[in-house]
């Protein structure tokens, strides 16, 4: 009798060689601007290219019959898979045109783009040709909404790639069809972008800055197109335009939808958004009266302005700058650390353990001590109205200990690695939480100076925190691969 196979590789091959296919023709759009404006690196991108498209048709060729159908190891496998092979790639023209050093560089910058950590190696950005900039916004803007949700707009794929992908304890569909929410959830992204891009040309930026800028703000990626971020531009009107974006593309996209459906009381009504706006509200207040008292040469409205953005741009894991915090004091830092460990709600483009997640375990530790006080009683726990079962709460309390034990052996790591303490704790934080900024050296998000193998345990960590951790980790134990 034939043993069945562990894994179906003929179809995640297919598979694979499709979403390639799909990078291709995202990569073909810098290829085009490359040669539009005449720019020295239109090789680069014309090899990068053939290489992309080659290799997806032969995996497709090769692999198109007795596919099968699909199992949640071949989930979890390509999904986890597919952004390695994505951010590989995509460092294809980075390399071919000597803007990076090395493979390492050109995986780093690449994974930061597509898992929207916006953590860069570029110690210039401003001059790198602008089709480069181009593509780390389109892989940061691709990264926001998910490559396997693309891919399902598209028709490759299914609800196993789906639940591996998309972030959050709870898995939510906007329409009883996957290939329909899929497409609904790309046309509110694309509204939402394309609304941004108007508003910051208003505000005075040119057409290329306000399309680079707005897809690192839709997907809370963080790439900017100058050296000084967001700072670059001193108008008030675009900062407190991409404080409202970077906290809206924080809300889970079922949040969106009901707004998008003129039913913004229904979506008031989600405890996890309001939660994170009570939470954001909070951290901006202090951050505010302590920067209107220590940095006294500031105006109040400057005050407030800085402190917004700043606690904004960390808790939506977007990353852009307006100041370097390393100059505010001592306890903002303190709060920034715990900032960026929260993150956004599930279901959004944002990192960190998720307000959903920090929710269910306050509720739950609160009914413990009443628990403790009243033995006898039957103290439910509900979230939205609804009881809130074991399963997510035994979800939650697992995958925080798995997101602080990673991070603290992370950290450890890269110490011994060299790093200095403040580095240390700032690199992994960020990469795990898919924010980008970091702390001493690195607190205007530029990891170049960093050992490649620092850099490597950066890489896996941005990938664990946008893929939420269970989906990498489970592949890398023995039950995955048992028969």
């Amino acid at each position: 009798m034939k043993r069945k196979a562990l894994l179906n590789y003929r179809l995640m091959l297919h598979t694979t060689g499709g979403l390639l296919l799909l990078e291709s023709a995202a990569m073909l759009i810098p290829t085009l601007f490359s040669v539009a404006n005449a720019e020295t690196a239109q090789t680069s991108w014309y090899k990068a290219l053939g290489i992309t498209l080659g290799v997806a048709l032969l995996l497709m060729g090769l692999f198109r019959k007795n596919l099968g159908t699909w199992g949640k190891r071949e989930g979890y496998l390509v999904v986890a898979s597919v952004w390695a092979v994505f951010s590989a790639f995509a460092a294809l023209p980075f390399m071919m045109n000597g803007t990076v050093h090395s493979f390492t560089d050109g995986f780093f910058e690449s994974m930061s783009g597509f898992t929207t950590t916006g953590a860069s190696i570029l110690p210039n950005v401003e001059a790198v040709p602008r089709s480069f900039l181009l593509w780390r916004g389109l892989m940061q803007w691709m990264g926001g909404m998910g490559i396997i949700v693309l891919s399902l707009a598209f028709g490759f794929g299914g609800m196993q790639l789906y639940m591996a992908e998309v972030s959050g304890p709870t898995k939510e569909k906007i329409s009883p069809r996957l290939t329909q929410t899929a497409k609904m959830l790309w046309s509110y992204y694309l509204i939402i972008t394309a609304v941004l891009i108007l508003l910051l040309c208003i505000g005075g930026m040119d057409v290329f800055d306000s399309v680079c800028q707005a897809f690192a703000t839709v997907s809370t990626g963080g790439f900017s197109t100058k050296a000084a971020s967001i700072s670059y531009w001193t108008s008030p009107f675009i900062q407190y335009v991409l404080i409202f974006f970077m906290l809206f593309c924080s809300l889970n996209f079922s949040v969106t939808f009901f707004l998008f459906n003129g039913k913004p009381r229904q979506a008031l009504r989600d405890e996890e958004c309001r939660n994170f706006l009570l939470f954001v509200g909070g951290f901006v207040a202090f951050t505010f009266v302590v920067n209107l008292f220590t940095n006294t040469n500031w105006a109040t409205e400057t005050a407030f302005r800085k402190s917004a953005f700043m606690i904004s741009t960390a808790m939506s894991g977007t990353g852009f700058y307006t100041d370097d915090i390393m100059g505010w004091s001592t306890p903002i830092w303190l709060i920034f650390i715990v900032v960026m460990l929260l993150g956004g709600c599930s279901g959004s483009a944002s990192g960190g353990l998720k307000m959903v997640r920090v929710s269910v375990l306050v509720k739950n530790s609160y009914a413990e001590f009443k628990r403790l006080l009243h033995p006898n009683a039957m103290i439910p726990l509900k979230f939205n109205k609804k009881a809130i079962d074991a399963e997510i709460i035994n979800n939650a309390l697992a995958f925080v200990s798995l997101y602080i034990g990673i991070t603290l052996i992370s950290i450890v790591a890269m110490l011994l690695i060299g790093l200095a303490p403040a580095e240390a704790i700032g690199s992994v934080v960020s990469s795990i939480g898919n924010v980008g900024m970091g702390f001493g050296t690195l607190s205007m998000g530029s990891y170049y100076p960093i050992p490649d193998s620092a850099k490597w345990i950066c890489s896996l960590l941005m990938l664990m925190g946008r893929l939420e951790i269970f989906t990498v980790v489970f592949v890398f134990t023995p039950a995955f691969w048992r028969r």
